[in-house]
């Protein structure tokens, strides 16, 4: 795992990213009060034991597989608010020097339409030709829109 490296505490970004995810991703109880996920539920709801996700919490548990990110991914993506940004395996894993943290919300909440996504996961097989026309064309658009609202 690339994200090996160590912040300023000494803990692994690995780590200290699952950390906040157990403290991000919470849910209500019968007394409406907000509660953490614990490593029990999470264990029964990933396919894990709760003393390998206790060992992964703590740092003991260093080099988790991928099966291990998919499975804890998974939980917590299905767990969280569905209009924040996906967490990834490489964002878990540290792989990603941290770019899904300093992602823009605006860009977060577009990608959270299924239609821009299609656009856009069309447009990133398109050749640069392509995409250039495609954005000319976005622009034609956009202009054309403005100008029958103005």
């Amino acid at each position: 795992m690339r994200g090996e490296h160590a912040d300023e505490h000494g803990t692994s970004v690995f780590v200290a990213r699952l950390r906040s995810l157990f403290d991000e991703v919470t849910y209500v109880d019968e007394a409406g009060r907000r509660r953490r996920f614990s490593n029990q539920y999470v264990g029964e709801q990933t396919g894990l034991s709760r003393s390998y996700i206790d060992g992964l919490r703590n740092g003991r548990n260093s080099n988790p597989g991928l099966n291990v990110l998919t499975s804890l991914v998974k939980f917590f993506n299905d767990h969280r608010d569905p209009n924040k940004t996906p967490i990834t395996v490489s964002y878990l894993a540290g792989d990603d020097d941290g770019f899904a943290e300093v992602e823009d919300d605006s860009l977060r909440s577009r990608l959270n339409d299924q239609e821009v996504r299609a656009i856009a996961m069309r447009a990133g097989e398109a050749s640069p030709t392509t995409r250039r026309q495609i954005l000319a064309m976005l622009d034609v658009l956009e202009n054309g829109d403005s100008e029958a609202q103005g």
